[in-house]
């Protein structure tokens, strides 16, 4: 069987430096996750007339990616904000096949900035 799940994350504040897991799921043995688009939004910086102090530079202004643990610095996959939208590239899924949990985070990777943010994706469950 499969499953082709659409997600969107609407506008939503997200604090300096903080982040929000926006879904989580279990991966059983025998079943497969693919990763087809995940895309970022800066909508508007809250913090008027403040220069960006970033947390980590890689992971630009804001960032939303997969992960199979809380470490922000390291994504199965990950879009991140720096000039314009960004998405993944929609031509190089991401595979997952091994068990365990799994999450979609954004997060706002400044010290200074509140940002309002947005973020959409796809994915597919084979099992």
């Amino acid at each position: 069987m499969i499953w082709s799940v659409p997600f969107n994350f609407g506008q939503t504040e997200l604090k300096r430096g903080k982040n929000i897991v926006i879904g989580k799921f279990e991966l059983a043995i025998n079943q497969r996750f693919e990763l087809r688009m995940l895309t970022i939004n800066l909508v508007s910086i809250l913090t008027p007339n403040a220069v960006p102090l970033y947390l980590n530079t890689a992971m630009e202004l804001c960032s939303v990616g997969l992960y199979r643990g809380t470490m922000l610095t390291g994504p199965l996959a990950y879009a991140a904000f720096r000039e314009q939208a960004c998405s993944t590239n929609a031509f190089y899924r991401c595979v997952v096949a091994s068990p365990g949990t799994y999450q979609f985070i954004v997060s706002n990777n400044t010290a200074n900035v509140d940002l309002a943010v947005a973020a959409t994706g796809a994915f597919k469950f084979y099992y």
